[in-house]
């Protein structure tokens, strides 16, 4: 940077570190993966400081929105509702992605058949797009197929993962499958697919082997540890909602701090924010506003258009709103957007930048975190830095600062 102003207001995510005058609202226990790469529970209330599970970086704040598990017994897969095809079901048999608890093991019969794992009576709703997940370990049989049923979705949408290769094969429908690698030879599968009736109908777990159908002959040893099944509407996986004889839901985070008379400028400013969200997601990173969604200056991250966007609203009208492309889902991305009246720009990883001549500052007393003040939260974003500065910096420094 040219110039020497500093920040009056600034937010840096640091391990196990709680900023002095950030509010966090969760009103339940929540997940995180922790340094080691293990799932962890986290209380409510607290702050989530989560990490990459197969290097260790850490990813800042995790801020989520509402989210439920219709899956019943998503630990303990012996337990009725679950029913098995082909295949049968050990409890208690491996250690857990939590490091503490026990993985059951899904074992395939010697019959020529599909060998699966599976739940009725799960609940869809037209229009509604779900994920669907689980943690896997191989035994004996490196894929694993994850099935949402055609009675809900039209079609079957399935697709099927390397336990082994932590990658991604042959897919039925038009879902969108991801795999996240954790330690120990675990991974999440996920695939995610929008409902087009609605129903109550199963979820399958089955595994495969490398033929190109389901059926195979079995050998009646081998197969897959599984753990912490998930079923959620949604367009994409949140962290794990361990569940045991109902649903359960994990509450959102809501973050938010009061500006005090020395942080921000009336009539001018900059706001820089340094942050991910996940392939396929939008979300907020950072809100400055009145309380209202009337007022207020937003800087948000689309992974699924992948670009970032800086929103101006005063007086309850759009008076800008700026966008930048070249942001990729889960990366972590820089944006810097200056303001003050008639004089409003963007700049995304010291990219060139966008403007906007005709706009108006509004009055702002809230910084929200991964949310908005009018209450809508993520889905899904990790927040690592923001910064508020009392000018406009200018164009060069405003590169300088994303980049």
């Amino acid at each position: 940077m040219t110039t020497m102003i500093y920040p009056t207001l600034h937010l840096l995510a640091r391990p196990d570190v709680m900023p002095s005058g950030l509010h966090v609202t969760r009103a339940s226990e929540a997940t995180r993966v922790n340094a080691l790469g293990r799932v962890e529970t986290v209380s409510a209330h607290v702050l989530r400081h989560d990490y990459a599970p197969d290097t260790g970086v850490y990813r800042g704040w995790l801020v989520e929105e509402a989210r439920t598990n219709q899956v019943r017994f998503s630990q303990v897969l012996t337990q009725a509702p679950w029913l098995t095809g082909d295949a049968t079901v050990t409890a208690r048999a491996v250690l857990a992605p939590d490091g503490v608890s026990l993985a059951g093991t899904l074992t395939e019969t010697a019959a020529t058949a599909v060998h699966t794992l599976f739940q009725e009576s799960l609940s869809f709703t037209a229009g509604q797009r779900y994920a669907l997940s689980v943690f896997a370990k191989a035994n004996g049989r490196e894929r694993l197929q994850l099935v949402l049923p055609s009675t809900a979705f039209g079609v079957v949408q399935s697709a099927v993962f390397d336990l082994g290769g932590g990658s991604i094969g042959a897919t039925e429908g038009d879902p969108a499958p991801t795999i996240e690698v954790f330690t120990d030879g675990w991974v999440r599968c996920a695939l995610s697919a929008t409902a087009t009736g609605t129903a109550l109908s199963p979820v399958h777990l089955r595994l495969r082997d490398t033929g190109a159908v389901s059926s195979y002959t079995g050998d009646g040893v081998s197969g897959a540890h599984l753990w912490g099944v998930q079923l959620e509407a949604g367009a994409a996986p949140s962290s794990l909602i361990a569940t045991t004889t109902a649903p359960a839901t994990r509450a959102a985070d809501r973050l938010r701090m009061t500006l005090g008379a020395g942080d921000v400028h009336p009539h001018q400013g900059t706001l820089m924010a340094r942050g991910a969200v996940p392939a396929g997601l939008a979300a907020p990173l950072v809100e400055l506003s009145d309380g209202t969604a009337d007022a207020r200056m937003t800087l948000s991250v689309d992974a699924q258009a992948g670009s970032a966007a800086f929103t101006v609203v005063d007086g309850g009208a759009t008076v800008a709103a700026l966008s930048r492309d070249g942001v990729t889902g889960g990366a972590e991305v820089r944006a810097a957007a200056a303001y003050a009246d008639d004089d409003v720009a963007l700049a995304l990883g010291g990219s060139a930048l966008a403007t906007d001549g005709d706009a108006t500052v509004p009055t702002v007393t809230t910084l929200t975190l991964g949310g908005t003040a009018s209450g809508a939260v993520g889905p899904r974003c990790w927040v690592r830095q923001v910064g508020v500065f009392p000018r406009r910096l200018g164009d060069g420094d405003l590169q300088s600062l994303s980049a």
